[in-house]
């Protein structure tokens, strides 16, 4: 993995193998706030003026400095207009400029800071660096060292690089948690089924001060976790409920809830998807994986908070022990529910999961993450996940927090006529509500388990994976993307424990 560290240094005095220099468009004095020499600034402009490199977002330009100083290479990397610029567009610049670097071959390589420095800006840049060389290529059997992974990438600033290298440390334990649970969510499911999510869980016991226990299914059976195993019993796999425990704050605040979905393969069951793109359903998994991730990103960083993770595991197969479409199941709070499709088994296993942890911890706060629907795609595309719940507080503040991270949430309703297309004529609820608003009817099923308790339903069925309509970013390879991790971690670093 690389390493990102922060320097102050002059340009003449660094010695690098590549130096990134990012350039906005229709800025002529660029050089007089980077601080270049005469040398670099002279070959910068003769490539602008002669067209050679036109400064548009992500185009980029690499010229060898001809043994001219301590400085190998240059990249030129085109930033748009600067009225544009965010720190997302840092973000995917710096992923960008990575790449090339990979590419190259190159073992270390320096990005001079895109704009004036800050907090945020390290923050962005550190994390498209990190994020950007992420791969998931455990099954490749050739061709896995084709390029070399930079062992450095150093951001150099002329001032405070110990406070900034404090960001960056923080952004590196982040980053190593969604790039883990990048790994788990690309598993391939028939090497990942539920008892494989479980010992990853149990991997993490003692982390940090993670405790981590299963439920397996004749427990769940015992103590009322039915919808849970009614999901999960159509398979060889059985299903299992896996329990986090992480306890930062000692004066035993309530504890925050999150919970995620870890279907590790889902056909639909009896009411089977088609067959296109069906390989896709190992990332239904992604929720529970992100759950994974979260904790060990808050406990690695030593949060003062309390939260339990909960990840509802289930294999959705059709056969002969399925459960059907006509079953009535009673949840584990005690609510029926009237199955009318199988493949709607998400809302099934979180909601006993939620009315679970609600029971037995009493938390202060809900938070679900869950490739829940496709309805949710169909609204908001694959860009965009939709945050739904009871507390617009939670919502309010996961959108603001989204809006520095680019993980793009957007609130939908939850007005009571949604409730009126879940009711059922012979159960309290049924499992769908018909195709107007099946994202927020499947949300308004889910808060019928939440005992009324703060809660917000996160829907990253577009987000957790690259898929059709995804927009490029560099520092989301394909596959698992591990979205929702790096702002709901952020939330728990900056709220305060009641």
């Amino acid at each position: 993995m690389v390493s990102v560290i922060v320097q102050e240094a002059k340009i003449d005095q660094m010695q690098t193998a590549l130096l990134v220099i990012g350039i906005f468009e229709n800025e002529r004095d660029f050089f007089k706030s980077k601080g270049l020499n005469s040398t670099i600034t002279a070959a910068i402009i003769e490539l602008i003026e002669n067209k050679e490199f036109k400064r548009s977002f992500g185009s980029n330009i690499i010229f060898h400095m001809m043994g001219k100083g301590l400085i190998k290479k240059i990249m030129l990397i085109g930033l748009g207009t600067r009225e544009k610029f965010t720190y997302e567009n840092a973000r995917i610049i710096a992923g960008k400029a990575a790449l090339e670097a990979k590419e190259l071959g190159v073992e270390e390589f320096c990005i001079l800071p895109f704009m004036d420095v800050d907090e945020a800006l390290i923050e962005a840049i550190s994390e498209g660096v990190l994020l950007s060389l992420y791969t998931f290529n455990r099954y490749k059997t050739s061709g896995k060292q084709a390029t070399t992974i930079p062992a450095q990438a150093t951001i150099v600033v002329n001032s405070d690089s110990a406070k900034f290298q404090a960001v960056v440390d923080i952004v590196n334990l982040i980053t190593q948690a969604v790039n883990y649970a990048r790994d788990l969510s690309n598993l391939p499911p028939n090497e990942c089924p539920p008892s494989q999510i479980a010992s990853l869980a149990l991997a993490l016991d003692g982390e940090y001060g993670i405790k981590t226990r299963i439920l397996e299914r004749y427990e769940m059976e015992s103590i009322g976790l039915n919808g849970i195993v009614s999901v999960g019993k159509g398979s060889n796999n059985p299903p299992k409920l896996i329990i986090l425990e992480y306890y930062g704050n000692v004066d035993h605040h309530k504890p925050y809830l999150l919970v995620g979905k870890a279907v590790t393969f889902d056909t639909g069951g009896i009411s089977l998807k088609p067959g296109d793109r069906m390989d896709e359903m190992k990332f239904d998994k992604c929720g529970g994986c992100s759950i994974l991730g979260i904790l060990k990103a808050i406990a690695s960083l030593g949060l003062p908070v309390n939260v339990i993770g909960i990840i509802p595991s289930v294999e959705n197969m059709p056969s002969s022990t399925s459960y059907r479409p006509g079953d009535i199941i009673r949840m584990y709070n005690g609510k029926t529910v009237e199955i009318l499709n199988t493949d709607a088994e998400g809302r099934i296993i979180l909601a006993d999961a939620m009315a679970y942890g609600v029971a037995i911890f009493n938390p202060q706060a809900i938070i679900d993450l869950a490739t829940l629907t496709g309805a949710c795609v169909i609204a908001l595309g694959a860009n965009v996940a939709a945050v739904i719940g009871t507390s617009k507080y939670l919502a309010e503040r996961l959108s603001k927090i989204s809006e520095k991270t680019g993980e793009r949430i957007w609130g939908l309703p939850l007005h009571d006529e949604y409730y009126e297309q879940i009711k059922s004529t012979v159960a309290d609820l049924k499992n769908i509500g018909g195709r107007p608003g099946g994202a927020i009817t499947a949300a308004a099923f889910l808060s019928n388990f939440t005992n009324d308790i703060p809660w917000v339903h996160l829907d990253i069925a577009g987000t957790a994976w690259t898929q059709e309509g995804t927009f490029e970013r560099s520092y989301n390879p394909k596959g698992a993307t591990g979205f929702g991790i790096r702002t709901v971690v952020k939330f728990l670093m900056e709220v305060p424990n009641k």
